[in-house]
């Protein structure tokens, strides 16, 4: 007897239980694998499987089943639901950077991502200089935000935050 993959909940973690969304994957892998690199909004109802959709796409193997390198690309997904109205954006860049650091072998990078998340105020300026020594070693990041609809609904994040 065959077990129903499907389950109402909690989002799927585990890849091999992850069916269907065979197009939106593709979509977002294609875009990945574009040399424009271009970025994607997974929008939709609540509980139709976003969530399970950022899982299965961080996943190593899925990852490598669709192309990635995966020395290339520093994939990082945070759950943004923690993002309250005292979150700032240098708080939440300091947790993006000690996440992206967890995913790093190498120690110039982790060694750059250190010194902008002990930064006092992190700016874009600080942002575009890391994201260029990100692209001078030949790496790509790819922020799995969920919930970002925390970070848009609240105040502390102005106009150049989304810069």
């Amino acid at each position: 007897m065959l077990a129903n993959p499907f389950t109402f909940g909690n989002p799927i973690s585990d890849a091999s239980r992850f069916f269907g969304r065979r197009r939106e994957v593709e979509q977002l892998f294609s875009r990945l694998r574009n040399i424009e690199f271009e970025s994607s909004s997974i929008v939709g109802e609540r509980r139709i499987g976003k969530t399970s959709l950022l899982c299965y796409v961080a996943d190593a193997e899925v990852r490598r089943a669709h192309g990635l390198d995966l020395d290339k690309y520093i994939f990082v997904y945070v759950d943004l639901a923690m993002v309250d109205r005292a979150t700032t954006p240098v708080r939440l860049w300091q947790h993006l950077t000690r996440q992206m650091e967890r995913e790093l072998a190498e120690t110039a990078l982790k060694s750059i991502l250190r010194e902008v998340r002990q930064s006092e105020a992190i700016d874009n300026f600080i942002l575009s200089d890391l994201f260029d020594s990100i692209d001078a070693q030949d790496r790509r990041v790819v922020l799995l935000l969920d919930e970002f609809e925390h970070v848009t609904a609240n105040e502390n994040f102005g106009a150049d935050f989304f810069y």
